[in-house]
């Protein structure tokens, strides 16, 4: 839905009513008087998550921004979530102090005050200030008829098109797998620090090192991504993926997880942004938002399944670990999905 909204309206109006929505469900979460009214309140929080993160609508955004250098535009743009990744703790010590209930209603009220403003600062296409992207303007000069064909060779594809396309469907695959796996970690990652004898605290830091070290990796990807096959940066993920779930799967010591932390949030933070880039190098942006939202939207579906396995894991087993190697089997299957589903062109 958001990605309809955003190539049919506004990504600023998107993301401002996804600002208000989150908001307001953070704070209805806290409130809330039985379960039932817990899940209403975290639905519709989510929902407006979803509108307002880096999802769909600012990564769409960025792309129809940025041409010649989108790989870099995309990483500086994501690096919000890295700059965000401490305050894990700081939400962890919040929780200690004053219990959950106050903490999501005094985190919705800070999402206004921040989020808001903030929303306001974003311009959705630059059609609509008489520029191209990378700030050309519209009418060219013959000296500058390499930037016009560089926008102009970008495809244009619907998400009709897009849907009976191989493409679309091994990404799907590609981040279903990789959601499956991750979402499942990120799900369980304190609770199983916690099991193994950390202190909250420390459980909580490994979220923190993860979030504050993916800053590297979502600068590097850009780079990598404008200057290189995406196809071998996209299999480096993978691998990194893979070693941080065998690593977690035999943690001993603090000093261990935070390798872990390393190696999972360099990863992670490659992946976040190269998502978006892909999607703009196969599709075009012209209906990005439809075509985006429908895969993320369809691999978000998939990443249900890693949190409940992890769960029923642990619940019959005692232990996540078992857990772990099948998950680093199910994600090693993308790489031969990358190497065979996409041939090598130039973008």
């Amino acid at each position: 839905m958001v990605g309809y909204l955003v190539d049919r309206a506004s990504a600023r109006k998107v993301i401002l009513v996804g600002v208000i929505i989150a908001g307001l469900g953070l704070i209805l979460t806290g409130l809330s008087p039985n379960i039932w009214a817990f899940y209403l309140a975290f639905v519709l929080m989510s929902a407006g998550v979803s509108a307002s993160s880096h999802g769909v609508s600012w990564s769409v955004m960025v792309a129809r921004w940025f041409t010649r250098q989108r790989g870099r535009a995309t990483s500086l743009a994501y690096m919000g979530g890295a700059f965000g990744g401490p305050g894990v703790i700081l939400v962890a010590a919040l929780l200690e102090s004053v219990g959950w209930r106050t903490s999501v209603i005094i985190l919705g009220i800070g999402m206004w005050i921040v989020c808001i403003p903030l929303a306001m600062v974003a311009r959705s296409k630059p059609e609509d200030y008489g520029l191209q992207p990378d700030g050309d303007t519209i009418i060219q000069n013959s000296s500058d008829t390499n930037a016009s064909n560089t926008t102009k060779s970008s495809p244009s594809i619907t998400l009709k098109q897009a849907v009976k396309s191989r493409y679309f469907w091994a990404l799907v695959a590609i981040l279903g797998t990789q959601h499956v796996s991750m979402g499942g970690i990120q799900a369980h990652q304190i609770a199983y620090f916690e099991d193994i004898g950390f202190s909250t605290t420390k459980a909580a830091s490994t979220v923190a090192i993860s979030f504050t070290i993916s800053a590297i990796g979502r600068l590097v990807v850009g780079i990598l991504t404008d200057w290189t096959d995406w196809r071998r940066v996209f299999i480096a993920i993978i691998i990194g993926q893979i070693i941080s779930l065998l690593i977690l799967a035999n943690v001993s010591t603090y000093w261990h997880a935070v390798v872990f932390s390393l190696i999972l949030g360099f990863s992670h933070g490659m992946m976040v942004p190269i998502r978006p880039i892909i999607g703009g190098r196969l599709f075009g942006t012209n209906n990005l938002g439809s075509i985006w939202g429908t895969i993320d939207g369809a691999v978000v579906a998939t990443g249900v399944v890693g949190p409940v396995y992890l769960g029923w894991t642990f619940d019959t087993f005692n232990t996540y670990i078992p857990a772990y190697y099948i998950l680093s089997v199910v994600l090693f299957t993308a790489i031969p999905i990358v190497l065979f589903a996409f041939e090598r062109k130039p973008n």
